[in-house]
């Protein structure tokens, strides 16, 4: 069965480029069975994240077999 994550890309700001799956507070990363959740969770953060900052973010989901 296909599991799904999301992958975010920020860049710009003091660090430049950084990659990695997206964590919840515990510090588990995101996943979830449901390839449309994990879309509506991505969507969400893209609209969201990074609006008073000079980093961009970008998130997307990945298929994890």
């Amino acid at each position: 069965m296909a599991k799904f994550r999301i992958w975010c890309r920020v860049s710009g700001g003091l660090t430049g480029t950084r990659e990695a799956w997206l964590k919840k507070r515990n510090g588990k990363i995101y996943e979830t069975k449901n390839r449309t959740t994990a879309q509506k969770e991505a969507s969400r953060l893209n609209k969201t994240m990074g609006k008073n900052s000079m980093a961009s973010f970008r998130y997307s989901v990945e298929e994890i077999n």
